[in-house]
C-alpha cells in the first residue's frame, strides 16, 4: 500500500512541478463558506475547494452525488448504485451524519431520518450555481453535524437581462431521460429565477442476482424538481429574496441484499422554503434568514407471495425543520474583522411503522409523534478575523449552544496561517465540532433522552500554493480527528433489550494532496488523492471498524479544448479495498477498483451545445454496497440551450 501511496503522490506532485502556466481558469476564487462572508481563497486558512458552473456543465447527465465523488475527501457509498439508492457520505472518513449539507447556507437536514442527514436525490445539478466544500470541524460557524465538513449548495439566482430561457434534454442508458426548463432575468431592483427538472428512468435492478440468471425486475425512478428564486433591491442597502425548492421522487426498491422485490416502492418529498434580508452597513452587513423544511418518504411493500418474500410493510415519516438565523459581519479596521450571529432551529417529526415478516410469522408496529418527538436548539457565536500583519492571518472563534433536551455545550477554532510568499501558505487548523442526537435516537422505541451530543477536536496541517496567475495549484493537508461520546445502537447479550448509548470513541487521520495544473491554453490536468484509516475504542479496547469506506481514493480528470467549441474530458477513479459493512456475509475485504468515464461536449453557438458521456468505459464489474448493482458502461447524451 506504501508503493502506491508514493507513486500517486509522485505523479501529482510531478504535475504541478511541470506545469505550463496559462490557462483560462483562475483558482484563486472568492467564497463564502470559509467565513460566512466573501473572502478569496488565498485569505483564509481553511481548506475549501469550489465545483463552480463551468464544472457543472461538463458534468451535464451525471447526478449531484456522482460530481461530489470526484472530490478529494468524500466517498459517497450509492452513488454509482440505481437511482434512489441511499446516498451515504463518508468526508474523511467519517460516519454519516457527519457531514452538515446547506443550500444557500442554510442547513437543511431531515429529522425523520435516524442521523439526521440530508437526502442529495432531492436536489438536480442543473438548479445548482456552484457548490463550496468546506472540510475540517466547522461547528463554531455552522453547528451541529459539521464534524467531518460542510458542503455548501448554492442555487441558481436572477439573470443579467430582462428574460434569459434556458432547457435541456437528454437520453441514456437503462432508457433514461432527463429535461430541464426555466427563465431566468432582471427587471429594474427584481430578480428571478424558475427552474423545472423531470427525470424518468427505466433502471435496473438494485440487487445484484448473484446466480446469473438476470432473473430480477428493474427498478424504476422518476422525479420532478421545481426551484423559484426571486429578489428585489430596496435601496442600495437593503435587498430581500426568497427561494422555494420542491422535489418528489419515486423509485422501486430490493427486497434486500441479492434479494429482488416485485413491489418495494418508495416515495420521496422535500420542500424547502426560505426568505432571506440583507442590509449593508458601512463596513459590513447584516443578515436575517428564515427558513421551513418540509421532508415526508413512504415506504410500501404489498407483498403477499412466497416468490416475493411474503412480507408486508408501510412506513410513513415526516420531518420538519424550522430554522431563524440572524448575523453579520463588520470590518473593526484594514486588519481585523468580526463575525457573530444568533440562531434558532426547531424540529420534529410523525412517523409510523405496520409490518409483517412471514417467515417469523411476526407483526410489529410503532408510533412516533410530532407532539411528543421535538427539540429546540438555540446557539450564538462569534468569530475573529485577522488579516496579513507581516503574513500571519489568523481566525479564532467560539459558539455556545443550548440544546432542550441534553442541555448545553461550546465548541472552539483557532486558524493560523502563514504566508510564506504571495503565492504559497502554511495554515494549522485546530477546532471542535458537534452533532446533536436526532429525534430518532431520543424519542423512538429505542430513544435515550439521556443522550449526549458526539463532540470531536479537529487538526489540521497544511501548505498551499498557487502559480503567480493563479492558474496552478497544489495543496497537500494532513488531518486528525477524535470523536468521543460516539452514539451507537446497544442491544444487551442477555435480555436483547436495545437502544441507544454514548459509549464509544472513534480515532480517525489521513492526508489529501490536490492539484490543478494548466495545460498551455486549452485545458487543465486535476488530481487528488486521500488516504485515510481510523479505528474505535470500546471500553477503552482498540476496534477495527473503519467498515465500506476506502482507505485511499484516487480521482483524475483531464479537460482539453483543442478546437474552438470542443471539450474533451476522460476521467479516471480508483477506490481501494475496504471492510466489508458489520454485518455483511462473506469475506471481510471488498476489492479494489477502477472507473473511466469519457466526456466530449461541443458548443455550436454561444447558446446552443450538445453532449456525450461515456461512463465506465471499460465495463467495470464492482461493488460500492455488498449485494447492490453497480452500474457497468453506460451513456448519456443531450442538447442544452440557454439565452
Amino acid at each position: 500500500m506504501k508503493k502506491k501511496i508514493f507513486i500517486v503522490a509522485a505523479v501529482i506532485i510531478s504535475s504541478h512541478l511541470y506545469a505550463q502556466d496559462s490557462t483560462k481558469k483562475t483558482l484563486d476564487e472568492v467564497v463564502v463558506t470559509a467565513t460566512k462572508f466573501p473572502i478569496k481563497q488565498s485569505q483564509t486558512g481553511k481548506v475549501v475547494t469550489v465545483i463552480d458552473q463551468e464544472t457543472l456543465q461538463r458534468n451535464e447527465g451525471k447526478t449531484l452525488t456522482e460530481i461530489l465523488n470526484y472530490q478529494a475527501g468524500i466517498f459517497i457509498n450509492g452513488a454509482n448504485n440505481a437511482l434512489g439508492t441511499n446516498q451515504d457520505i463518508y468526508f474523511r472518513g467519517a460516519g454519516t451524519g457527519n457531514t452538515l449539507i446547506l443550500m444557500d447556507g442554510v442547513p437543511v437536514g431531515d429529522p425523520s431520518q435516524i442521523n439526521n442527514s440530508f437526502d442529495l436525490n432531492n436536489i438536480n445539478p442543473t438548479q445548482i450555481e456552484r457548490i463550496e466544500i468546506l472540510k475540517g470541524a466547522q461547528s463554531t460557524l455552522w453547528g451541529s453535524d459539521a464534524v467531518a465538513g460542510v458542503i455548501n449548495i448554492i442555487t441558481k439566482k436572477g439573470g443579467l437581462h430582462k428574460i434569459s430561457p434556458a432547457a435541456s434534454i437528454s437520453y441514456g442508458s437503462y432508457n433514461t431521460f432527463r429535461g430541464s426548463a426555466g427563465i431566468n432575468g432582471k427587471l429594474n431592483k427584481f430578480t428571478y429565477n424558475l427552474t423545472y427538472n423531470h427525470t424518468d428512468s427505466k433502471g435496473f435492478s438494485t440487487a445484484y442476482d448473484s446466480t446469473g440468471n438476470n432473473g430480477f425486475i428493474r427498478d424504476g425512478f422518476k422525479q420532478d424538481n421545481f426551484q423559484a428564486n426571486i429578489g428585489y433591491q430596496f435601496t442600495e442597502k437593503l435587498a430581500v429574496s426568497a427561494a422555494s425548492n420542491y422535489g418528489k421522487y419515486k423509485n422501486d426498491l430490493a427486497a434486500g441484499a441479492f434479494t429482488d422485490d416485485k413491489d418495494y416502492t418508495s416515495s420521496n418529498t422535500s420542500f424547502i422554503n426560505s426568505i432571506a434580508l440583507v442590509y449593508k452597513l458601512k463596513t459590513g452587513s447584516l443578515h436575517f434568514t428564515n427558513t421551513f423544511i418540509n421532508a415526508q418518504r413512504q415506504l410500501k411493500n404489498d407483498t403477499t407471495s412466497a416468490a416475493g418474500n411474503g412480507n408486508y410493510y408501510r412506513g410513513n415519516f415526516k420531518g420538519r425543520s424550522y430554522v431563524a438565523e440572524l448575523f453579520g459581519n463588520v470590518a473593526l479596521s484594514n486588519k481585523f474583522s468580526l463575525t457573530g450571529g444568533v440562531q434558532r432551529m426547531a424540529q420534529n417529526t410523525d412517523q409510523n411503522n405496520a409490518g409483517y415478516i412471514r417467515d417469523y410469522d411476526y407483526r410489529y408496529s410503532s408510533v412516533l409523534g410530532k407532539d411528543s418527538a421535538h427539540t429546540t436548539n438555540y446557539s450564538v457565536y462569534a468569530s475573529l478575523l485577522l488579516l496579513n500583519i507581516n503574513g500571519f492571518n489568523a481566525e479564532a472563534g467560539v459558539r455556545y449552544n443550548n440544546h432542550s433536551i441534553y442541555g448545553s455545550n461550546a465548541t472552539y477554532s483557532f486558524n493560523p496561517s502563514y504566508n510564506i510568499d504571495e503565492n504559497t501558505k502554511a495554515f494549522v487548523n485546530i477546532s471542535s465540532a458537534f452533532k446533536v442526537p436526532s429525534l430518532y435516537q431520543l424519542y423512538s422505541e429505542y430513544g435515550n433522552k439521556n443522550l449526549q451530543p458526539e463532540k470531536s477536536n479537529n487538526y489540521e496541517l497544511g501548505v498551499q500554493s498557487f502559480s503567480n496567475n493563479k492558474h496552478n495549484s497544489l495543496r497537500i493537508v494532513a488531518f486528525k480527528r477524535n470523536i468521543r461520546h460516539v452514539i451507537i445502537f446497544y442491544s444487551d447479550p442477555l435480555t436483547y433489550a436495545s437502544k441507544y448509548i454514548n459509549r464509544d470513541k472513534q480515532n480517525d487521520y489521513g492526508f489529501e494532496l490536490e492539484s490543478t495544473t494548466a495545460i498551455n491554453k486549452i485545458g487543465n490536468w486535476i488530481n487528488n488523492f486521500t488516504y485515510v484509516d481510523g479505528e474505535g475504542k470500546n471500553d477503552n479496547v482498540k476496534v477495527k471498524n473503519f467498515y465500506i469506506r476506502p482507505n485511499f481514493t484516487f480521482n483524475s480528470t483531464l479537460t482539453l479544448q483543442p478546437a474552438k467549441g470542443l471539450t474533451i474530458m476522460p476521467s479516471f477513479r480508483f477506490v481501494g479495498s475496504r471492510l466489508k459493512g458489520e454485518y455483511d456475509a462473506g469475506q471481510a475485504l471488498m476489492p479494489q477498483y477502477y472507473t473511466i468515464d469519457f466526456y466530449t461536449g461541443y458548443n455550436f453557438t454561444k447558446q446552443l451545445r450538445a453532449f456525450v458521456d461515456l461512463r465506465n468505459v471499460t465495463n467495470q464489474q464492482y461493488f460500492d454496497i455488498v449485494g447492490y448493482t453497480s452500474r457497468k458502461f453506460n451513456a448519456m447524451a443531450g442538447l442544452s440551450f440557454s439565452l
